[in-house]
This record gives C-alpha cells, structure tokens and sequence, in this order.
C-alpha cells in the first residue's frame, strides 16, 4: 500500500473485513461508480439524527416542546428514496411518532452535553481514525455515557469494533474514557448499554490498533465473492466477481449431463 495515510472508520473497516477489493475501489482507489437510487432508510435516520441533535443542542427549556421537536423533523426531513407520496407519509408520521416516544420517556436524560453529533479526527502515524458521535453526556449519576441513536427495528448489542472505535474517538475528543457506551433503539425506546471498565478499554485499543494496522499492511486486497455481490455492491460490475459468477454459471451448465445421467426420469 502507498505512504498516504489513510482515514479509517468504523464504515471501511468493516468493508475491509467484508471484501479487500472492495475497501480499494472505494477508500484507496476513491473509485467514482454511477449513482445508486437513493436510500429511504438511510433518509429517514438522517432525517432523524439531525432532528435530535438539533433538539439536543437547545439550551432553553422552555424551547424543549414536543411541537417543535415534530416541527425540526419537518424542517430536517429528507424526501429522497421514496416511491410515492403516501410512502413518504407513512415514513413521517412513523417519525412523529418516534419522537412522541422518545420525549414522553427519554432513556437519555442528564446533566449536561459533551458532544452532539460531532465528527472527531485522531490522527496516527500512518493513519487517521475517524467517525461521528450523536451524544456523549453526564448522566443524572454523573457517569459520561455515550449515545449511539438507531432508528431501525432490530435490537442487537453493540459490536467490538464499534465500541472502540466510540472509546477511543470520545478519548481523543474529552481527555478521558467515558463510563457506558449505549445504541438507543428509537423504535422501541429502548437502550442497550455496555459498562466500561480499564479491560475492555485495552482490548478496544488493541482491537483497533490491529485492526488498523493490517489494513495498513495489506497488499493484495483479495475479492471475497459471495452470491450477494451482485445485488449489495456498487462495484460488482467493474471487479471479478462478474467474471466468477459468469463462469460458475457456464461450468454448471456444463455439468448438467453428468449430474443427472442417473436420475429417475
């Protein structure tokens, strides 16, 4: 790999585990591939993350209406991906009522903000470790915690390298390791917390660190082919795996005679 430092995220690291082709194409190479058709999930949790971060940010209680956080939505909605007006709709008043839940019962209340939404920068020498944190906060037990916001329906607990990627990034931004690092299920309203304590700060250093440098080392950036290449990747059509499964298609058709030239009928 060249000399250019690279910027590592918990976005490439995980292409990077996924498929090496594809974190070249798209991290080293910054290959540009034709526009894909807009997202609108990835609309709606940016519509709402804006949202909350606005809300987050007010300062004055008596600005912390639920009428206005329905209103930022509103002012912060991204109408891309949709496929009708009555699909768009359904996604807001889902929104609205997201909100409605979070406000009457919020699993995040504290004593004062640390960071909204904040994209944070830790350099290293060879490479940089990146990524954008929603919330950290004083919680009203004077613990800082650190708030991952969701707003899909599957509840899952927070992975290893998204942990420490949170720790090390909320490091980097207060000086000091937080106490819990959560993913809140806007959804269902609900939160998952992992308690952090000195072991699993050196394993998420080490974690990362590894992880880091054998990107770094890295050279041949194999293809990982697998059957959702063709549907899942923007580079599908420009990488080998066309060309794998064109021939796997071709050398089964080949094999149909001997495959069945004991079958019943």
């Amino acid at each position: 790999m060249s000399n250019r430092k690279l910027y590592l995220s918990n976005t490439s690291i995980q292409t990077f585990l996924q498929c090496k082709q594809k974190f070249k194409y798209k991290y080293i190479d910054k290959m540009s591939v034709s526009e894909s058709n807009p997202n609108k999930y990835l609309s709606f949790g940016n519509s709402i993350h804006t949202t909350l971060a606005n809300f987050n940010l007010i300062a004055d209680s008596k600005y912390k209406q639920l009428d206005i956080l329905h209103n930022l939505l509103r002012k912060n909605w991204i109408r891309d991906g949709y496929e009708s007006k009555e699909e768009e709709r359904e996604f807001g008043l889902r929104g609205l009522d997201m909100l409605s839940n979070y406000y009457s019962k919020p699993q995040d209340k504290g004593k004062k903000n640390l960071i909204i939404e904040e994209m944070i920068y830790k350099n290293n020498d060879d490479y940089v470790l990146c990524g954008k944190l929603d919330k950290v906060y004083i919680d009203n037990k004077d613990s800082v915690e650190i708030i991952d916001y969701k707003t899909g329906n599957t509840v899952t607990p927070v992975d290893n390298l998204q942990l420490s990627i949170y720790l090390i990034l909320a490091k980097e931004k207060l000086n000091y390791y937080p106490s819990k690092v959560s993913l809140y299920y806007l959804s269902k309203n609900k939160k998952i917390t992992n308690e952090i304590d000195e072991n699993s700060i050196k394993n998420s250093n080490e974690i990362v660190s590894n992880l880091c440098e054998k990107i770094k080392k890295e050279e041949n950036f194999k293809l990982n082919f697998n059957s959702h290449c063709k549907n899942n990747c923007e580079y599908y059509k420009v990488c080998d795996a066309s060309k794998i499964a064109n021939s796997s298609n071709i050398e089964s058709l080949d094999n149909l005679d001997e495959n069945f030239k004991n079958f019943i009928f």
